[in-house]
């Protein structure tokens, strides 16, 4: 007999079909791990692009345009549109042009490199400007810096309470009594904040000054009522005047009254005369109004007379 191979104790593994893999469960959980939506970065915030200086060294059209500024605004000119800047820079170019071609023109003739005073005297003759000039150019006067305009002072928002409670109520009198207080504190509130203030006027208490005051109280109400009093007399007598003026009855009444009391003044004026007392005498009738108001006495009844059988 051949040797006898060892059997393996382990359990061969089933073959299973492709059918039988999709229907077994994995033995582990899998770790799902969450996705987050997509987010976009943080904004960041945007700054307004910074306006660069100009520099005149790098760029000579803006001195250019500078220059001619300066001498319009020295003519009289407050501005100019781009339009015509632009024309003011294209003709100041073709001049420099012309006068740059005559010195290379004097300078090549003579067979220079470099130009030297007598190319630019040329030049200067071609374009008909003489050398004298040139001399107020010299030392030209500078113009004084322009500065922006001031800013208004602003506008102090604590407002002072000090002209609507008083010096009475002011705090800051307080604040400069008490010295351990810095200066550049700013000053205490107004006193009726932290202290108590009175709320009621003094009145007064003693009997006697009450009575005064209430008795001056009475008069002038009285002088005041008959001042009224007179006023409404006056406006009636003068409107009863007005209308006795319109009816022609009431006119001739009023007239022949006038000249009834006309006439017994003369006639009082005269009987003076001839009395003792000489003299004018302004008083009138005396008319006693209140009369009806005045107190009645009781009535007495009269007895009837008695006839003369009975008296016998």
């Amino acid at each position: 007999m051949g040797p006898v191979s060892p059997v393996s104790r382990k359990r061969s593994t089933p073959s299973h079909s492709d059918d039988d893999l999709a229907e077994v469960h994995p033995s582990k959980k899998i770790c799902v791990k969450p996705t987050l939506p997509h987010t976009p970065p943080p904004e960041t915030p945007l700054e307004a692009p910074k306006e660069r200086a100009q520099d005149f060294e790098h760029e000579p059209r803006a001195l250019l345009r500078r220059q001619i500024a300066m001498t319009l605004q020295h003519v009289g000119f407050d501005g100019s549109e781009p339009e015509a800047m632009e024309s003011f820079c294209m003709a100041v170019e073709t001049y420099f042009e012309k006068f740059a071609s005559r010195i290379t023109l004097s300078m090549h003739n003579s067979r220079r490199s470099l130009p030297i005073p007598s190319d630019f005297q040329h030049g200067l003759s071609a374009v008909a400007l003489p050398l004298l000039s040139l001399e107020p150019h010299l030392d030209p006067p500078v113009a004084p810096i322009k500065g922006l305009p001031a800013e208004p002072p602003e506008e102090s928002k604590i407002i002072s309470t000090v002209a609507l409670l008083g010096e009475e109520l002011d705090g800051n009198l307080e604040k400069k009594m008490l010295r351990q207080i810095p200066k550049n504190f700013p000053s205490f509130p107004s006193k009726h904040t932290y202290k108590r203030t009175e709320q009621e006027s003094q009145r007064e208490t003693d009997p006697r000054k009450i009575r005064e005051e209430a008795a001056n109280a009475a008069r002038h109400a009285e002088e005041a009522l008959r001042r009224l009093v007179n006023v409404e007399k006056a406006v009636k007598e003068k409107n009863v005047k007005k209308n006795a003026s319109k009816d022609p009855r009431s006119k001739e009444r009023h007239d022949i009254w006038e000249e009834t009391m006309r006439s017994f003044m003369k006639g009082q004026e005269r009987r003076f005369e001839v009395g003792e007392h000489n003299g004018n005498d302004d008083r009138s009738m005396i008319v006693n109004s209140e009369r009806q108001f005045f107190r009645k006495g009781a009535v007495t009844k009269r007895k009837p007379p008695k006839e003369n059988g009975e008296s016998a």
